[in-house]
């Protein structure tokens, strides 16, 4: 087994509900309010674990990413590996010169300009005056900056920052580098060239670790992810298999939501309103999370004030409100429902979705067929997400098969090694720096 470059061992992390004191101005300020009587009393349970006994090494070299819904933790145990924070329980080690992108532009001065920032930003994170004098040229040039270099920061758009801050970080040549979700911000071309800069950093040696919660971006660069939910490892084993686990929590999660979130405030005409649409898998459990070659049944229940003998149902699928991606209407089969008063229910099937991963919503209308009123609109808001396993074709994730000189090519199968169990204590790292 490779040297391991990062080591959790049995790590916790604990916050303090309310207020805090980070200097010893704040510090003044509350013993003041204690002695007049003014501070709130703190309750037995006004401490909040973000992380509780989490364990997990990366080897050098290696890609990892960390992946979880909101406040599983996933930034606390990034702060953790940089330093940043002080775990309660366990120790934290890390081997060798390490960088972080954790906000953007953390330690730019606004009033100074890029090319300043990056001498001060640089030497932040561990580069000599002449290392940055070096890569200035390369640095600005990644950024695409080169016009606004001796602009002030504060000047700079979020995207702008984004892609300053990330340059910079990615020319320090860091033995270990920890990215945070930053990569959202800034336009798709500079995206795909801070992707391709971090596999060429992993593919140098640099141990990554990358917490996102794009899971496309993270299988594209990540051979390992751990996933955490409400500050414990849930899993830890191959990219793929973490986004299923993660998809098939966050299902459980989604379909286990109160009631009166799951109807739709539909626009229509005092006619009828959607209560609900549903995605149903083969075993007819509703999940939010498919295959692109998994069946697909949407099942819509909407309630109406009269009957209607000939109601049209349509279904649309969009990515973004301009990017129609499905869009099927019954009429246009020729097929018409004759409902009732009070709760009807249809559901469309489709043999597969073979579109690219990625977060997808419904949308329903309906009509009278024969008075040719609207019914029913409602707003995109019932979501779908697909997860292609990074196979997309574009923006299709279509079968196909190759062929040489008229023989079928054969085929690597890719099969993923079973993951250790996540409850296995980590082995020794050797000690830090």
């Amino acid at each position: 087994m490779s040297e391991a470059a990062l080591c959790f061992d049995h790590v916790s992390k604990r916050f303090r509900l309310g207020e805090t004191h980070d200097s010893l101005v704040d510090l003044a300020a509350y013993a003041f309010r204690r002695v007049t009587g003014a501070a709130p009393r703190q309750s037995p349970d006004s401490t909040f674990w973000a992380l509780r006994d989490v364990s997990f090494e990366v080897p050098r070299g290696g890609a990892t990413g960390i992946i979880g819904p909101n406040g599983a933790g996933k930034s606390t145990a990034l702060k953790l590996l940089a330093g940043i924070l002080r775990a309660e329980r366990g120790e934290v080690r890390a081997s060798g010169r390490l960088a972080a992108l954790i906000e953007v532009g953390a330690g730019f001065h606004a009033d100074l300009t890029g090319r300043e920032n990056i001498f001060l930003n640089g030497a932040i994170l561990g580069m000599t005056r002449a290392e940055i004098r070096t890569k200035l040229d390369s640095i600005v040039e990644f950024a695409g900056l080169e016009r606004f270099l001796d602009t002030p920061v504060k000047r700079y758009s979020s995207g702008m920052y984004a892609r300053l801050g990330f340059s910079i970080a990615a020319h320090v040549d860091p033995d270990i580098l920890l990215v945070d979700e930053v990569l959202s911000v800034g336009d798709a071309v500079f995206r795909l060239r801070c992707e391709e800069r971090m596999r060429q950093l992993v593919r140098d040696g640099t141990t990554l670790i990358f917490v996102t919660h794009n899971l496309e971006q993270m299988q594209s660069i990540c051979d390992r992810a751990i996933v955490l939910e409400e500050g414990r490892t849930a899993f830890d084993g191959p990219a793929r298999e973490a986004v299923s686990h993660y998809m098939t929590a966050m299902t459980h999660a989604y379909t286990a939501r109160p009631a009166d979130l799951a109807g739709g405030d539909a626009q229509h005409d005092g006619a009828g309103e959607v209560l609900g649409v549903r995605i149903l898998d083969r075993a007819g459990k509703e999940t939010v999370w498919l295959r692109p070659r998994d069946e697909v049944r949407a099942e819509v229940r909407f309630k109406l004030v009269r009957p209607i003998e000939k109601l049209t149902v349509e279904l649309n699928l969009r990515a973004s409100a301009s990017e129609n991606l499905i869009s099927i209407n019954s009429g246009r089969d020729n097929v018409f429902f004759d409902t009732r008063e009070g709760v009807n229910t249809v559901t469309l099937v489709l043999p597969a979705m073979p579109l690219a991963s990625g977060r997808y919503f419904w949308n329903v209308r309906m009509w009278d067929g024969v008075s040719g009123d609207t019914v029913i609109e409602t707003p995109f808001k019932y979501p779908t997400v697909i997860d292609d396993e990074g196979r997309a074709t574009g923006a299709l994730s279509l079968d196909h098969a190759w062929s040489y000189d008229g023989a079928a090519a054969s085929q690597v199968v890719d099969t993923p090694a079973e993951p250790a169990p996540i409850e296995a204590a980590p082995a020794q790292c050797g000690s830090g720096t």
